[in-house]
């Protein structure tokens, strides 16, 4: 398994593919979002969506023998890093997303400034997965996510 960073957002056939399958159970997009995706991909089935990327966000892609079998996002919201993860179909139980978080997570060095969260939809077919791969990277239940890195906040208060 090797990690490769993108500079930009990148959705292809594959990723579309499996937003049809589990796009509103799993990751909470609408049937207009999904439809926007395939929009995009136009005739290439691919697109980098410039709009949408960030230089201080990560893009990884999952590769194994030269085929894209899934994704790594970082992106950054406020004061935390919101983890997205999905490997598709013919790849997963392999051990591949919880090996490709965990290195997403040591090659952005983003832990060393900020806490990162992940979300994981109860309805997702995938939940149990899910939050077996973020338990083993560390990352800790908190109400409805998962966090690993939590920073504690201190107040400093003057003295008489």
């Amino acid at each position: 398994m090797e990690l490769r960073r993108r500079t930009l957002r990148h959705v292809d056939q594959a990723e579309y593919d499996h937003f049809l399958k589990y796009g509103e159970q799993a990751y909470g997009l609408t049937p207009q979002e999904i439809k926007g995706y395939d929009h995009e991909l136009g005739e290439e089935r691919a697109f980098d969506s410039v709009e949408h990327s960030y230089p201080e966000d990560y893009y990884f892609d999952i590769v194994e023998a030269d085929t894209i079998v899934g994704r790594v996002l970082l992106l950054k919201m406020g004061h935390y890093f919101q983890l997205d993860f999905m490997v598709f179909d013919p790849y997963t139980r392999r051990g591949l997303a919880t090996q490709a978080v965990a290195e997403a997570l040591t090659y952005s060095g983003v832990l060393d400034r900020h806490e990162v969260r992940a979300r994981v939809l109860e309805q997702s077919p995938h939940a149990s997965f899910a939050k077996r791969i973020l338990e083993a990277n560390d990352f800790t239940s908190i109400e409805n996510y998962y966090v690993k890195g939590r920073r504690r906040r201190y107040s400093l208060q003057r003295m008489g």
